[in-house]
Parts: C-alpha cells; structure tokens; sequence
C-alpha cells in the first residue's frame, strides 16, 4: 500500500476540520492569527493522524474520530505555543514563534484560546457520535490526564535544566509526561472512538506513550545533527537553553577533564558563540553519546510495534508500524 497517500488523505480532513475550529475571520483578528500562526506553518499532524489510524485499526472508521483528531493537534499547538514562550525559542517549523510577532500576553492568549477548543471539539465528536457514557467520560478523563502530565512534564524539563546531575531515568519520566502523554491520549482516544477491546485500548495507548518518547529522543538527536532548513529550529538551541537531554546527560556521565568542563561551561549560556556550540556537540559525538540516543529511540520504537500484536492485520495496523519507523528515520 501507498502509506504516503493513506496518510495524506486524512491529514487533508484533518487541516479542514482545524479551520472549522479557528475559522480564520474570528474577532479579534489578533488573537486569531496568533492561534492560527503555527497551524498555518504546518507541521506533520502525527497526532491527529495517530487518532484516526487507531480507530481504523480496531474497525472504526477514520471520520469517527475527525473532531477529536482535530483537538489533539489543537492541544498540541497549545503546548508549543506556550513552550516557545518559557524557552525563549524565536522560530518554530521555520516561521517566528508567535510571541516574538504579538509579544507574550498574546501569545498566552492565544494559547488558552486553542486549549478551550479542544474541549468544544471533542464535545462535538461525542455528541455526533451518541457516545455512551462510559466511553465519553474515558476520552474526557484521557485529555484531562494528558494535559496534566504535558504540564508535569514540562517543568520537570525547566527544573532538570538547572540540576547539575541528571539520572537517565529523570529524562525519561520528564519526557513520558511532556510528549508521551499526548500521543498515548492520541491513540487511546482512536482505539475508544472505534469501540476497541479493552485490550486493545490499552495496548494502543501503550505504543502511543513508546512512540511518543522516542519521537522526542530523535527530535533531541535532530537538535545537534539536523539541518535548519528542514528541522525548523536552530541547530543546537537545546544546548544554549542547558536543556538536559538524553544526549548531554549520557555524555556528562562518561566526558572527563576539559571536554566536561567545556560542555559545563556552554550547557545553559545564552551567550555561548556559533563555535562554542560547534565544539559542545563535536564532545557529545565523539563520546558516542549520539549515537547512544538514536539507539535508545530504536528500542523504544521497536518495543511500541511489539504492542501491535494485539491487531488484526489491516492497512491501519500496517501505517502504524510505518509511522513508528518513521519516528526514528525522520530528519525533519
């Protein structure tokens, strides 16, 4: 099969029922071009897409769960919105990140605007649907849980960047929380919206949480070893922010002598020249650190196909193995 076209055929529903929910002439124009500004950049909507392709793997069909595809990829702008705004990032997907053109009380704003939509989105999938009551309480309590834990999630990551010893395990629980959290709300909610075993649901959820920490892993590898041009964001920003990767923490842990103080010394300084940079992530390959994430990420994904098990083949089962190869392969 095509996944290529599969995948671009729900994501061209999916980009038409966003506009349904921030219509692009509602007032304040202001406010709406801010909420739209990084939906209108683009993206890869794996989230929405993650939502329709699990309820087709369990037997629903892709359009019973449009709205609340819609609502992950709402969800998620939110956060990227807001992070861009604690991490002081000046371009995301290529484009100024919204609060560096309408300053941050807009972009605040505009950040609890598309949050608010989300709620109505899913509400509007539950009532299409006549969901039962059990069901529709499930998807409600899985968002809710989720936005919690993204929240979690994120400030753990401030906090960590401020620790001067981070433990793996530390990462990983911060990175479950603050991207995990919503591709296992993604798939969870597919695999409900498509009245999915109970051991379905729960096995999509868990290739969700998996897949969603190792997307976040090779993001982290694409942030020293990526291009701008096609990764979006400055090549070693996490660096300059002291973000404390899987990457930067394996290779405090092994580095000694002037290469630990070198990487002390750049991790977390704003100020730190292009060179500086060049010469921290030169120390993060040389100590294998990078290619240690890509590995980590591998048997991440390799670990969430193994919940797919639990699927009987379709075409859906199958893009859900593509888009986990694609987690690890991508470079943008």
């Amino acid at each position: 099969m095509d996944v290529m076209k599969y995948l671009s055929e729900r994501i061209a529903v999916v980009e038409k029922e966003l506009n349904s929910w921030v219509p692009p002439g509602t007032q304040p124009a202001e406010l709406t071009k801010a909420a739209r500004h990084l939906l209108d950049a683009g993206g890869k909507r794996l989230r929405p897409c993650l939502v329709m392709v699990s309820c087709e793997a369990v037997g629903g069909k892709s359009k019973d769960a449009i709205e609340a595809a819609a609502a992950l990829e709402l969800l998620h702008n939110f956060t990227l919105i807001h992070d861009d705004i604690m991490d002081h990032d000046e371009f995301r997907r290529n484009v100024k990140t919204v609060h560096m053109i309408w300053g941050e009380p807009i972009a605040i704003i505009a950040g609890d605007a598309l949050f608010a939509k989300v709620f109505e989105a899913l509400t509007g999938n539950v009532r299409r649907l006549k969901l039962d009551k059990a069901s529709a309480v499930e998807v409600f309590d899985t968002v809710s849980k989720a936005s919690f834990e993204v929240c979690s999630g994120q400030a753990k990551d401030m906090l960590l960047a401020k620790s001067k010893s981070v433990k793996e395990a530390e990462f990983l629980d911060m990175i479950s929380g603050k991207t995990g959290a919503l591709t296992e709300a993604s798939t969870k909610i597919g695999a409900i919206l498509g009245k999915g075993t109970a051991r379905q649901v729960k096995a999509l959820a868990n290739y969700g949480r998996l897949l969603g920490v190792a997307f976040q892993i090779r993001d982290d590898v694409l942030g020293v070893t990526g291009q701008k041009s096609k990764f979006g964001k400055p090549i070693g920003s996490d660096i300059r922010e002291g973000k404390r990767t899987l990457i930067a923490i394996r290779a405090l842990s092994i580095v000694k002598g002037l290469e630990k103080k070198t990487l002390l010394r750049v991790l977390g300084n704003e100020n730190s020249s292009g060179s500086e940079i060049k010469a921290a992530i030169e120390i993060l390959r040389k100590s294998g650190s990078i290619d240690y994430a890509s590995r980590k990420s591998e048997e991440l994904v390799s670990k969430a196909k193994s919940q797919l098990n639990v699927l009987p083949d379709s075409d859906a089962k199958e893009v859900l193995v593509k888009i986990a190869d694609f987690v690890v392969k991508r470079e943008f």
